[in-house]
């Protein structure tokens, strides 16, 4: 009985470890997605300005100004991300070597921000997709 609880721990740390690969590979995927889509749409709502809406309607212009604001919301909440996910990294180190030697249990806040970082970066981006489509919208018209 004890031989087929160590293979099912086995089995479970290797299933574990792989989960963990790849909700690492997919959190990489998601932050590189977010900062070249954000990026990617100030730039084309720059050239949309520049070459299809030289003089756009002057109402407009601030759902313009609010998608922008929302596309660098959306990229800086994604760059400091990266810092508070590195600190997250940092500080489970430390609750799990302090869990294995003293059998203490601890938060990861660095791991908390980083998440809501997340939900704000598309969140932003989000807001920054709607307006610029509402700016293009009213001065295509």
């Amino acid at each position: 009985m004890e031989k087929n609880k160590q293979e099912e721990y086995k089995v479970y740390l290797e299933e574990r470890k792989q989960l963990v690969e790849a909700e690492r590979k997919t959190a990489q995927q998601f932050d590189k997605a977010i900062l070249t889509l954000a990026a990617g749409a100030l730039a084309l709502s720059i050239t949309f300005i520049n070459h299809i809406a030289p003089h756009p309607k002057p109402n407009s212009i601030y759902f313009l100004i609010i998608a922008w604001i929302s596309f660098s919301l959306s990229m800086l909440s994604t760059l400091i991300s990266f810092l508070t996910s590195q600190a997250a990294c940092r500080k489970q180190r430390d609750i799990i070597d302090k869990s294995v030697l003293d059998k203490n249990d601890s938060k990861n806040k660095a791991a908390s921000w980083t998440n809501w970082l997340n939900y704000f970066s598309i969140g932003f981006f989000i807001a920054g997709v709607i307006f610029l489509i509402i700016f293009s919208i009213i001065n295509l018209l």
